[in-house]
């Protein structure tokens, strides 16, 4: 039995599809989430949401997700992301450049600028789509 799965974030819509199982980086723990499980609201962490497709075990897709909600509720998962990446459109060269960039930036910022926390949130961001890589 499938279930609905949407990711959204501010910009657009990440993924769209079926699922069989779900798993969520809430920020209590990783959520599974299958057909029939109960109606939840979570918040989630920085982290990875996988998705099978036709069984639990076997990782079909895996998305970078920067924090978040997720209901779920009549076997449909809505992901609502502050960012979400697809893992398998990350090309590592180009999110190493862009995080080196961002390293150069903010070391040339004195410590009480406020653009460092901006800073910080996209060495974070690029971190999170490189471990995969790594």
């Amino acid at each position: 039995m499938a279930m609905q799965l949407r990711i959204v974030c501010p910009e657009h819509s990440e993924y769209e599809g079926e699922a069989a199982f779900v798993a969520l980086p809430s920020t209590d723990g990783e959520l599974g989430v299958a057909a029939r499980h109960a109606s939840e609201i979570c918040t989630l962490g920085a982290g990875y949401v996988r998705v099978c497709d036709v069984a639990m075990g076997t990782v079909d897709h895996r998305f970078a997700v920067s924090g978040g909600y997720a209901q779920i509720a009549d076997d449909e998962v809505i992901i609502l992301a502050e960012r979400a990446r697809d893992m398998a459109s990350v090309d590592a060269d180009q999110v190493t450049e862009k995080m080196r960039g961002f390293e150069d930036q903010l070391s040339v910022l004195s410590e009480n600028d406020a653009r460092r926390a901006y800073l910080y949130n996209e060495i974070a961001w690029c971190k999170l789509l490189l471990d995969v890589h790594a």
